[in-house]
């Protein structure tokens, strides 16, 4: 395949990638700077991210148990077996929305041990692969070198807690977001560079 085959591959590859994407490019640039702005905030208010994040976890569950008590209780099948079983989850819902609503705090300290388990186990299963692909050079090294930051970032959460328990969360949101607004800005950027094309 010579230069020419090639650029003609990218010019359909480009096209079809054009096809596929919907917005605009100034509007993926517009969405991807505001993401890396608030996202950067966010890194700055990591406790209130936390905070804000909690609370409308908390919403979220107590209006899913709102809504669940009211078909409950609005089901017309008097032989309905589930009915029993459906009041009880919907009241387990609201009772774990209003905890959480009055004391954030608490369900913002068991996400963050939740948290700290997961990266230890993914960071146990990375060194583990690792140590299963030794045999091919070089490259178990990135997979053990990843799991031992996430051990090291296990260890960082469990030994600052409680205090992680106000930062964690929101932390990792706001890292979240400002890596998919430079994903974004970069893609918009591309894509105006192949409308320009």
């Amino acid at each position: 395949m010579n230069n020419n085959d090639e650029t003609i591959e990218t010019s359909r590859f480009s096209c079809s990638v054009l096809q596929e994407l919907p917005i605009n490019w100034k509007w993926m640039i517009f969405l991807g700077l505001s993401m890396v702005i608030f996202g950067t905030l966010g890194i700055i208010a990591s406790s209130f991210i936390t905070l804000t994040s909690i609370l409308i976890f908390g919403g979220f569950i107590f209006a899913g148990g709102i809504i669940q008590l009211i078909h409950a209780i609005k089901v017309k099948e008097q032989e309905w077996g589930g009915k029993l079983q459906h009041l009880l989850i919907a009241l387990l819902y609201i009772i774990a929305g209003v905890v959480i609503f009055f004391d954030p705090f608490s369900t913002s300290l068991v996400l963050t041990i939740l948290l700290a388990s997961l990266f230890a186990i993914i960071g146990v299963a990375k060194i583990w692969y690792a140590f299963y692909c030794k045999k091919q050079g070089w490259k178990w090294l990135l997979p053990a070198f990843s799991g031992l930051l996430n051990l090291i970032l296990t260890a960082i959460v469990i030994a600052s807690l409680p205090e992680s328990a106000f930062w964690l969360i929101g932390l990792l949101i706001a890292v979240e977001m400002l890596f998919s607004g430079w994903f974004l800005f970069w893609l918009g950027l591309r894509v105006r560079k192949l409308e320009q094309g």
